[in-house]
């Protein structure tokens, strides 16, 4: 396992702030993550440029991810439906001691797909109310289905994660030194089909439901 300590800073001037007036913020000070990852390099070598800027505040944790690839694809404009087919970028967390973890799951146009999870196949989908409190932005229009397989095209998405969902409380004397985690970048369904990750997944087919793979994100200094 990678012994470098990754440290999320706590930024509480971004529960202030619009998410789309965040960027030089995260950009400056956020924790910077590549996600360019291929651990099945054989089959799927293609990777998208793409990176994550973590930081959290009192309420949540916020992440802007932003990529740079061939096509881009939307089929989804739904919460709960299968945006790991389009453009999608993806923040799985799993909170110390929990047997579960969380998939946090964003086409290009922000649409979400998460869970509570014991497993891949074993889950609870997020209620309309955790699905509403999950915030983005992104540099598509929201709610536009296309698709542009050909060319060269960039897009981002900034989300922010409320505490809640997670099951945390800040305010609590018992509040964990970090979470588990990995990111996601995939397209199941696009024009070039790709699973990359930040940290390797020692798996025999694309599996991003291993938190097996998972790696310490600790929470900087209040």
């Amino acid at each position: 396992m990678d012994s470098f300590k990754y440290v999320i800073p706590f930024l509480p001037v971004l529960d202030a702030l619009d998410l789309s007036s965040q960027e030089m913020l995260l950009e400056t000070k956020a924790l910077r993550l590549p996600i360019m990852t291929t651990s099945w390099p054989e089959e799927y070598p293609y990777k998208p440029v793409t990176i994550a800027d973590l930081a959290y505040s009192a309420r949540g944790i916020y992440c802007r991810f932003w990529s740079k690839g061939v096509g881009l694809k939307a089929s989804y404009a739904e919460d709960g439906n299968r945006v790991h087919e389009d453009s999608c970028v993806e923040l799985f967390v799993q909170v110390p001691g929990e047997n579960r973890y969380y998939n946090f799951e964003f086409n290009c146009i922000g649409t979400c797909d998460a869970s509570y999870r014991a497993s891949r196949y074993v889950s609870s989908s997020l209620s309309t109310e955790e699905y509403n409190s999950i915030k983005r932005v992104t540099s598509e229009r929201m709610g536009l289905i296309f698709d542009r397989p050909q060319g060269i095209h960039t897009f981002w998405v900034s989300v922010f994660i409320p505490f809640d969902i997670l099951g945390l409380d800040i305010n609590k004397e018992v509040f964990p030194s970090h979470i588990l985690a990995n990111l996601y970048k995939c397209g199941d369904k696009t024009a070039i089909p790709h699973f990359v990750s930040w940290k390797p997944v020692k798996a025999d087919k694309p599996d991003f439901h291993r938190p097996e793979y998972f790696h310490p994100l600790y929470f900087g200094e209040r």
